[in-house]
C-alpha cells in the first residue's frame, strides 16, 4: 500500500495499491479504480509538447482549459471526474511520471525518459 497526499500538500490521504496494472484507490470518502491504460493515455494525449507545463485543473465545477480535470471528466466521464485530477496526479508524481511546480495553480509537466 501506497500512502500519500495531493500535491497541494492539503487534503485527505490518497491510499492506493496496484494489483494486476490497476490502482486500486482509496481518498477520503472516495473509492476509485486507475488502470496504466488511464495513466498511458495521460502520458501520451495530454502532455503533448515536451517541456511544457499544464494545469492540475482540479476543480469540479469550472476545471481550468486545459486542465488535467477538464481532459479527464471529457475523455473517462463515466469514471473520473475533474476533482480525481488532484488524486491521479499525485500518483503519477509519486510514480516519478511527472513533476509539479507551483501551488495555484498546480503545474505539472511530463518526465522525460
Amino acid at each position: 500500500m501506497e500512502k500519500i497526499f495531493p500535491l497541494s500538500g492539503r487534503g485527505k490521504e490518497i491510499i492506493y495499491e496496484v494489483v494486476n496494472n490497476i490502482r486500486n484507490v482509496k481518498w477520503g470518502s472516495a473509492k476509485f479504480k486507475l488502470s496504466d491504460s488511464v495513466i498511458d493515455d495521460i502520458l501520451e494525449n495530454f502532455f503533448l509538447e515536451t517541456n511544457k507545463w499544464y494545469p492540475l485543473g482540479a476543480d469540479e465545477v469550472n476545471p481550468m482549459l486545459g486542465g488535467l480535470g477538464r481532459y479527464l471528466e471529457l475523455k473517462y466521464r463515466k469514471d473520473l471526474t475533474p476533482r480525481h485530477a488532484s488524486a491521479v496526479a499525485s500518483i503519477m508524481h509519486h510514480e516519478g511520471l511527472i513533476e509539479h511546480k507551483n501551488n495555484n495553480p498546480i503545474l505539472l509537466k511530463k518526465v522525460e525518459r
